[in-house]
């Protein structure tokens, strides 16, 4: 991939016309864009990236008016990661509701510091309610995944 440079176009984020837009490069500062004009609104300004990039996707750089596609190193927005992170949580859930969820009570074992789990094991706390194991460490842990998320406990290893 061709080095960018002064001179060069670049998709950006326009501060004036408040778009993405062609730029063309005014000034570099280690080899990132650092100043650019836009050829829309013709306005000098400090580069920033496109806003479609800013969720971790991609910036496309112009050379000779052929689009060419480099990574993003910017870190999602705020928003974006709520929204993966909320995600996430509804899957955890679900994976936890299909193996908890309905099950009858003499499927569940007692938790107690004093038994061995397996993994896969149905689990019943006190305190967390109904889980299952879903990690068995060799220091006498043991990871249980509960409604609320998971729980490393003591256990007797084997």
């Amino acid at each position: 991939m061709k080095a960018l440079g002064a001179g060069s176009e670049i998709d950006a984020w326009c501060t004036w016309c408040r778009m993405d837009l062609g730029h063309r490069i005014v000034a570099m500062v280690r080899g990132a864009p650092k100043r650019v004009i836009c050829l829309t609104c013709n306005r000098e300004h400090d580069y920033r990236a496109p806003h479609g990039a800013r969720a971790g996707g991609t910036v496309v750089v112009r050379r000779g008016g052929e689009p060419v596609a480099r990574e993003s190193k910017r870190p999602a927005p705020a928003g974006v990661r709520a929204t993966q992170k909320a995600q996430a949580e509804q899957e955890r859930y679900n994976a936890w509701a299909q193996r908890a969820l309905g099950k009858t009570p003499d499927m569940f074992t007692r938790y107690a510091m004093d038994r061995t789990f397996a993994l896969g094991e149905l689990v019943l706390h006190p305190k967390f309610g109904e889980g299952y194991v879903d990690g068995v460490r060799e220091d006498a842990k043991v990871s249980i995944m509960f409604r609320d998320g998971p729980r490393t406990l003591a256990h007797r290893s084997r």
